[in-house]
C-alpha cells in the first residue's frame, strides 16, 4: 500500500492524457510480467485467462471510475467515500469468505476512519463537487471492493506471477477502445512524459503485484482496511516529494490511522486463525 500511494502523486506531475496514461502504462506492465512469466517457466493458458478476466475487468473499471470521479467531484469527498471500503469488505468477508473478525477489530477499523477523516479535515472540499461525481467516486469504491474479492477467489487457482500477467493483459485489451473513443491517441509518450509512466508501472505496479501476492495468505477484512492507509499516505507523500503544505492535524490523522492499522496487524484479525502456507 506504501507503494501505491505514490500513483495520485505521479499523476500529479505528468501532462500526459489521463486514457494514454492509463493505456502505457499497462503496456509496460504487460511487457514485463510477460517476461517475468516466461523466466519462471511458466506459460498462459485459456484457463489462466478465464479465472483471471474478472480481475482484470475490475481493475481497469476501477482506474478509469477514479480518474472520472476525480474530474467531476472534491478530492475530500472522493477520500472520505474511498475511506468506506472496509464497511462494504467486512460484509463480503463475513458472508463469502466466513471470516469473523473480533470485536477489538471494529473498534480498530473506526479510530483508522477517524484518522483518515482528520488527514482530510482541512482540505479544501472546493465547489466542484456534484453529485454525479460523488456517484462515481461511490462506484469506484464498490468496484475497487469487486477487484479485492475476486482477486482473492483467483488466487486460490492461480501463482500470483501467472494472475498479475493475464489481469494486466486483459485490462491492457479492455482500455484499448476507451483510449480510442477518449480521443487521447495510442502514441508512444515522449520522453518528458515517459519518465511518470515509467515510475507508475514500477512503483504502484509493484503495490498491487504484493496486494495480490498478500491475497491468498491475508483476510480480506485486513486488506481492506490496510487499503485504507492508501488515504493517509497520499499527502504525507506530497508534502515529502513535491513540497505541499502539511497541517498538524493533518499529521496527527496520518499518524492515528497508520498506528491502528500497526495495532490489527500485531495480533489475530479473527476468532479463528487459519494460517495458509501454500506456495501461492
Amino acid at each position: 500500500m506504501a507503494l501505491m500511494a505514490f500513483g495520485p502523486i505521479i499523476i500529479k506531475v505528468s501532462d500526459l492524457a489521463e486514457f494514454r496514461f492509463i493505456f502505457w502504462r499497462l503496456v509496460i506492465a504487460s511487457v514485463a510480467y510477460v517476461v517475468v512469466l516466461h523466466l519462471r517457466g511458466l506459460r498462459l493458458t485459456w484457463s489462466a485467462i478465464r479465472d483471471s478476466f474478472l480481475g482484470g475487468l475490475f481493475f481497469v473499471l476501477q482506474i478509469v471510475f477514479f480518474f472520472l470521479a476525480i474530474r467531476r467531484t472534491s478530492a475530500t469527498h472522493a477520500t472520505i467515500v474511498m475511506a468506506l471500503q472496509p464497511v462494504v469488505l467486512l460484509t463480503v468477508a463475513r458472508t463469502q469468505f466466513g471470516e469473523r473478525p473480533r470485536p477489538s477489530f471494529y473498534v480498530w477499523s473506526l479510530v483508522v476512519i477517524l484518522g483518515v477523516l482528520l488527514t482530510i479535515s482541512e482540505q479544501d472540499p472546493g465547489s466542484e463537487a456534484t453529485f454525479g461525481g460523488d456517484a462515481l467516486a461511490l462506484t469506484g469504491m464498490l468496484l475497487l471492493c469487486g477487484y479485492f474479492t475476486v482477486s482473492k477467489r483467483a488466487r486460490d487457482r492461480l501463482d500470483i506471477v501467472t494472475y498479475q500477467t493475464c489481469l494486466t493483459l486483459i485490462a491492457l485489451l479492455l482500455v484499448t477502445p476507451m483510449v480510442l473513443i477518449s480521443g487521447h491517441g495510442l502514441a508512444p509518450p515522449g520522453i518528458n512524459d515517459l519518465w511518470p509512466v515509467l515510475a507508475m508501472a514500477a512503483i504502484p505496479g509493484t503495490g498491487h503485484f504484493f496486494l495480490n501476492y498478500a491475497h491468498a495468505h491475508v483476510d480480506l477484512s485486513e486488506i481492506g482496511l490496510i487499503n485504507v492507509l492508501f488515504n493517509v499516505l497520499v499527502p504525507l507523500y506530497a508534502w515529502w516529494f513535491i513540497n505541499e503544505s502539511i497541517t498538524g492535524l493533518t499529521g496527527l490523522g496520518v499518524g492515528i490511522a497508520v498506528g491502528a492499522v500497526a495495532m490489527l496487524l500485531t495480533r489475530p484479525a479473527n476468532d479463528s486463525v487459519a494460517w495458509d502456507l501454500d506456495p501461492h
